[in-house]
């Protein structure tokens, strides 16, 4: 509990930094960002996707429990609730940075294009915000009940200790059946804003949902051991030891999912071996070779670890695996847009000519006195207050953990 306390002053600075540099690039507008016209998704949309991948996989562990009943995972079912809540919040209000003109985000309420993903997306987003809440919120309703605290609960004043309880029970369920689906489609449309986009041949694979699932699975129940660990303490490790266990397992089980598809996409644009194919892999494997041994070798130790029997053993171990896992989902969805943008989809054949096409270049968006006004590849790197605005999410979901779980209790049944 004190280690999540403390973390509290390192999240309120996370926020404030970024509402300051989120302020100068409403002033400025997005061109202080690294992204251009040939690059118009980066560091916003994959740390979007990261947050969404964690919140889906973390009501998936709590639906589960009840569903399921998985009597070993029950304490943890606070901790995953709050977990998914704190995510999808943070992955929510990482979008409006990208919007550039967040004022003018009233028009895509007023004016939905229903055959996009992205308006598919912003009614799941925010369905699942909704049911995030509600998971939590009615969890945690006995003890608001008992103590004579908590919120939205003044309707239980009449009702016994009891009825409360059987209430709580009732509807934790009955959020449960529905959130494990909407978990899932959650990160289902969040893969397919990727994944119908044909003209993007990195992205153009039916392989990415069930992918982005299984990455959802092992981010989220990665998110949940930690929080678990910390509340836990050294002092309820033991208590909680097999418990701890499991949730590794699980981690390591949807990343070995996780790898099957990797290489199943992998090895299909290789066989068939097109020049936009060959091309993509070229950009995977040497361009961004470094940020992919990141996104493979971390997560492939953790797995491996995380099998073992010394996985579990030490509540520093798990931290640490979490951690390396953390980063390499991170670099996995930096790993979405480099490819994928750097190998453009307007292209003209060129008859009677020895190369099969050529690329049309792109408008930068920006005119510099002797700089390139058109670009056949653009080598984008996060500016330093893309970097900064980018922390209002990881503060946002850093501030709702810590003082939700210093207000109430989240492992009711620590002895």
């Amino acid at each position: 509990m004190r280690k999540l306390n403390v973390a509290f002053v390192p999240g309120l600075v996370l926020l404030l930094v970024s509402l300051f540099t989120w302020g100068y690039q409403l002033k400025s507008g997005l061109i202080v960002t690294g992204m251009r016209n040939p690059f118009s998704w980066g560091l916003y949309i994959a740390t979007f996707a990261f947050f969404v991948g964690i919140a889906a996989g973390g009501l998936i562990v709590s639906s589960s429990v009840y569903l399921f009943n998985l009597e070993q995972l029950k304490p943890f079912t606070r901790i995953a609730s709050l977990s998914a809540f704190a995510s999808i919040m943070a992955a929510a209000v990482v979008i409006l940075p990208d919007l550039g003109r967040v004022d003018r985000i009233y028009n895509l309420l007023l004016h939905p294009n229903f055959r996009s993903p992205l308006i598919w997306d912003v009614i799941v987003v925010s369905a699942y915000t909704v049911l995030t809440f509600l998971s939590v919120y009615f969890q945690l309703l006995p003890d608001w009940k008992k103590e004579g605290r908590g919120f939205l609960n003044g309707w239980t004043r009449k009702l016994s200790q009891e009825e409360v309880e059987s209430i709580s029970a009732r509807w934790s369920r009955r959020v449960a059946m529905v959130g494990l689906p909407v978990a899932i489609l959650i990160h289902t449309i969040t893969a397919l804003i990727f994944a119908t986009q044909a003209s993007r041949g990195w992205w153009y694979t039916a392989v990415l949902p069930p992918d982005f699932i299984a990455v959802a699975v092992a981010s989220g129940t990665a998110l949940v051991l930690v929080i678990a660990l910390l509340v836990a303490g050294k002092e309820g490790f033991n208590q909680y030891a097999g418990a701890f266990n499991t949730l590794a397992r699980i981690t390591a089980g949807a990343l070995a999912v996780h790898f099957f598809f990797v290489a199943m996409d992998i090895l299909i644009h290789w066989w068939w071996g097109s020049p936009e194919a060959l091309s993509t892999l070229g950009l995977v494997f040497k361009r961004y070779g470094p940020v992919y041994l990141v996104e493979i070798a971390l997560p492939a130790l953790v797995m491996v670890y995380f099998f073992s029997e010394k996985g579990g053993r030490s509540a520093g171990s798990l931290l640490l695996g979490c951690a390396l896992l953390f980063t390499g989902v991170f670099a996995h969805r930096l790993m979405l847009m480099f490819p994928a943008f750097n190998q453009f989809p307007l292209s003209l054949s060129l008859p009677g000519m020895e190369v099969e096409g050529w690329n049309y270049p792109i408008a930068v968006g920006e005119f510099k006195a002797g700089a390139p006004v058109f670009a056949g590849s653009w080598p984008y790197v996060p500016t330093l207050f893309e970097v900064a605005v980018d922390l209002l999410p990881f503060g946002l979901a850093l501030l709702i953990i810590t003082l939700m779980v210093g207000w109430y209790n989240f492992l009711p049944d620590k002895r």
